[in-house]
C-alpha cells in the first residue's frame, strides 16, 4: 500500500467529533446526530463478551483503538495495552490522555493492513467496529501475524447479505458510499471457513439480525444466512497463511435490491 492512504483523509477530517458524538449516545434507541438511525453499542455489549470469553493474561493490541475509549476496560483485566489507529486525529487524541499511563505502552498511527509490529507479539487482538472499514483479508492476515499461538482475537464487521426489509441497514449502506466512507461487507460464512482450515478455532460466533441489534444485544449464535453485523471470538492456532479475500464494497443485499428496482 502506498504511503499516501486515500483513507486518512476522511478520517481526519472531522471523523472524531462525529464519532464521540456517536459513542456519548450509545445503547439502546435511536440517534440524535443521524435522526433515526439507531444507536451505535455501547462498552457493556463488549463487558459482556469478555466477560463470557476472556482474555489471556499479558498484552493486548486494539486495532482501530480511536481516542482510547476501550482503554479503561483492558486495563482493568490487567492487560498491557498497545493501541493503533490510521487516523492522527484520533492517535493524537489517544495519546493526550493515555500516553504514559500505567498498562499503556504504545499508540501507533498505522493502517491495520501493515502493522508495524513483529510476529507473535501479543497475547490478545482487539478490532470493534473498524473491520469494515479496512481491507479485511489483509487486516485479519495481520491480525494472526503479530499474534502468538493460542492468542485471543475478537473482532466485529458487518455481514454481506442482510435481511432485504431491513431499510436503516440498506439506507446505511447507501449513506456511507455517499459519504465515501470506507465500508466493507464480510462473506462471514466464507471467512469462518477460512479461519477453520487454518487451524485457528473459532469460540464465539455472535450474529445480530438487524440494524440496531448489536447495540440491544440482539443476537443468535449461529450464521443463518441472513444477518447485518457479528462478533467473532478468535484462539489463534499454531500456524497461519495470508487469507485470500472474503469481503466486497458492496452488499450482496444491496446488489439484490438494486438489481429488483433497475
Amino acid at each position: 500500500m502506498s504511503d499516501i492512504d486515500p483513507r486518512k483523509d476522511y478520517w481526519n477530517d472531522k471523523y472524531l467529533e462525529y464519532w464521540k458524538a456517536r459513542v456519548d449516545e450509545a445503547g439502546q434507541g435511536k440517534s440524535q446526530v443521524v435522526a433515526g438511525d439507531s444507536n451505535t453499542e455501547d462498552d457493556s455489549v463488549y463487558q459482556r463478551v469478555f466477560a463470557r470469553h476472556g482474555f489471556n493474561p499479558g498484552s493486548l493490541l486494539e486495532v482501530g483503538c480511536a481516542w482510547g475509549r476501550m482503554f479503561p476496560l483492558y486495563l482493568s483485566y490487567g492487560l498491557k495495552v498497545t493501541g493503533c489507529d490510521i487516523s492522527r486525529a484520533m492517535v493524537d487524541a489517544a495519546r493526550k490522555d493515555w500516553a504514559g499511563q500505567d498498562g499503556v505502552i504504545d499508540i501507533v498511527e498505522t493502517p491495520a493492513e501493515h502493522l508495524p509490529f513483529p510476529d507473535s507479539s501479543f497475547d490478545n487482538l482487539a478490532c470493534l467496529a473498524t473491520l469494515d472499514a479496512t481491507y479485511q483479508h489483509q487486516a485479519v492476515t495481520e491480525f494472526l501475524r503479530v499474534t502468538r499461538p493460542g492468542a485471543r482475537i475478537y473482532f466485529t464487521g458487518k455481514n454481506d447479505l442482510y435481511f432485504a426489509d431491513d431499510q436503516e441497514a440498506y439506507l446505511a449502506e447507501i449513506g456511507a458510499r455517499g459519504k465515501n466512507h470506507p465500508n466493507f461487507f464480510t462473506d462471514t460464512r466464507r471467512l469462518i471457513d477460512l479461519l477453520r482450515q487454518q487451524g485457528h478455532r473459532v469460540d464465539a460466533i455472535y450474529c445480530f439480525p438487524r440494524r440496531g441489534d448489536f447495540a440491544a444485544f440482539n443476537h443468535v449464535d449461529n450464521t443463518g444466512e441472513r444477518f447485518y453485523e457479528y462478533l467473532l471470538v478468535i484462539t489463534r492456532g499454531d500456524r497461519h497463511a495470508v487469507l485470500p479475500e472474503f469481503s466486497d464494497a458492496y452488499s450482496k443485499t444491496f446488489r439484490e435490491l438494486s438489481g429488483a428496482h433497475e
